[in-house]
């Protein structure tokens, strides 16, 4: 840092209540601010302070429409069992009961999906 910028920088101190200090501490875990020091001058200098905000029902919701996806992804490997097996068939009486087999899992696939859509337009409506 040059002279003339060192001449123009103060340090200032003070001293604040506990309560006051507690609310400093608090607004500095919830703002982009990294330090004390930056936060204190933010505020001094008038500029706005952002703070982050954690919003825990997005989590639930996330770990909702993960389980869907999960439940999906088993019914998927159910059917490609099902279709390799009905591959390797060369009876027709076994293959149809494959194919019923099949539209079961595809039906509770269908209702998976009517699922994770309900969820979507609930919680984003603009999509």
């Amino acid at each position: 840092m040059s002279n003339q910028k060192k001449a123009t920088l103060k340090q200032v101190e003070s001293r604040i209540s506990m309560d006051r200090y507690k609310k400093l501490l608090e607004l500095l875990s919830r703002s982009q601010n990294a330090t004390m020091s930056s936060l204190i001058r933010d505020i001094l200098s008038g500029k706005e302070i952002v703070c982050r905000a954690h919003d825990e029902t997005f989590d639930l919701l996330l770990d909702r429409m993960h389980a869907v996806q999960m439940e999906i992804h088993a019914i998927g490997v159910n059917i490609n069992q099902v279709t390799r097996h009905f591959n390797s068939l060369n009876d027709p009486l076994r293959k149809k009961a494959l194919v019923k087999k099949l539209e079961a899992q595809l039906t509770k696939t269908g209702s998976k999906v009517d699922i994770l859509e309900k969820m979507i337009k609930q919680h984003f409506p603009r999509w």
